[in-house]
């Protein structure tokens, strides 16, 4: 039997179910999980019946069961986080790995951002990981059967991959450029020209001339370094000096391969006095091959890399880096994804800065050019 705290008026020793919230503030059911789960399609509410809703709420103590909300609304109250997971089918990480470590960590703030968005709607929040073994097209239907949109961590530029998320009827935000700005799939994104320009900035700046810059060889066709080299032109275009000289290379991720390509560059086109690596692990095996030429930094060759994080305060000298803020166009890319499932529309494209993180490597503040 049901009994009530003369006090507090809430019920105790029997489950109270949505029915009996709707009951005590005289609504239906449905009425009663749109408006606790801010769920308003087709559907409105005055304020005054909400404030009868969330009273009963209170007086009943009332805790939802998702099951039963799923029923009335038709939705999963889950959102996905789905991103490339290259480790996914190779057994236990490699924690020694430097670009395990990398990867792992640029996880970690993903998630993060994407579960303080879920965590105050009152959303559970799916993984969904693709490998070699799992498809997008694998992906994509667990997620039209389990979610109600998909946050999607970085696609490749691959037409394919691209035309699957473009065409997909589930509300997805992607993080990373690719996107057509005219799409329905909402997008968060750096701005990545603005990041060539301060990086190659910076390095002309603290007095470089000969610069190479090194592009990881498994991403060399992404929309992300086109637009980070196109910067890069700017930058030396404006500059009116004729001795300044740069070129590129392409670096596999293996840290002994990157060293010995870079070696075999360098006995190429010459000694650098700059070096702008844009991703990853990179500027750990060019200062070891730096070492090797006994070259010092940043007195004889200054370095800049891309996706800054704890390891490039960690390295001596300090590796100065342009910073992503991650977790936050994560964060912010779900906050899009989540309005575009209430109202069907999908926002403006948002663009985020990058910020300089000047460190011993370069040994110059950050001055861009103007």
């Amino acid at each position: 039997m049901a009994v009530k705290s003369a006090k507090s008026g809430k019920t105790r020793g029997k489950r109270v179910t949505i029915m009996d919230v709707a009951k005590e503030a005289g609504v239906s059911i449905a009425a009663v999980s749109r408006i606790l789960n801010n769920s308003y399609d087709g559907f409105s509410a005055r304020e005054e019946t909400k404030q009868r809703v969330f009273a009963a709420v209170k007086k009943l103590n009332y805790k939802a069961n998702r099951a039963a909300v799923r029923l009335a609304t038709g939705r999963h109250q889950a959102i996905a986080l789905c991103y490339p997971d290259p480790g996914l089918n190779s057994g236990a990480l490699d924690t020694s790995s430097v670009t395990t470590v990398f990867s792992q960590m640029h996880q970690m703030l993903q998630i993060r951002g994407v579960s303080r968005a879920a965590t105050a709607r009152n959303l559970d929040l799916v993984l969904m990981m693709r490998g070699s073994e799992r498809s997008l097209d694998d992906v994509l239907q667990q997620a039209e059967e389990s979610v109600d949109g998909v946050i999607y961590v970085h696609p490749e530029d691959d037409p394919k991959i691209l035309k699957k998320i473009l065409s997909s009827e589930l509300p997805i935000a992607v993080v990373g450029p690719g996107i057509p700005a005219e799409s329905k799939v909402c997008v968060v994104e750096v701005d990545e020209y603005t990041a060539g320009r301060m990086a190659m900035g910076h390095l002309i700046v603290a007095g470089s001339r000969r610069i190479i810059v090194a592009l990881p060889e498994e991403r060399s066709g992404d929309a992300a370094l086109a637009r980070r080299l196109a910067g890069i032109r700017t930058v030396v275009d404006s500059f009116s000096d004729p001795g300044l000289k740069w070129d590129t290379v392409n670096l596999p991720m293996d840290a002994e391969l990157a060293r010995s390509t870079f070696v075999s560059h360098m006995g190429r086109w010459g000694i650098p006095d700059g070096v702008l690596t844009l991703g990853g692990t990179l500027p750990f095996p060019i200062v070891r091959a730096l070492s090797e030429r006994r070259l010092r930094i940043p007195a004889d060759v200054k370095i800049v890399g891309f996706d800054e994080n704890p390891m490039f305060q960690l390295h001596d000298p300090p590796i100065t880096g342009v910073r992503y803020p991650l977790e936050e166009m994560c964060f912010k890319a779900t906050e899009l994804l989540l309005e575009r499932m209430k109202t069907g529309e999908a926002s403006k494209p948002i663009t985020l800065a990058p910020k300089m993180i000047a460190r011993k490597s370069s040994e110059a503040t950050f001055a861009p050019l103007h």
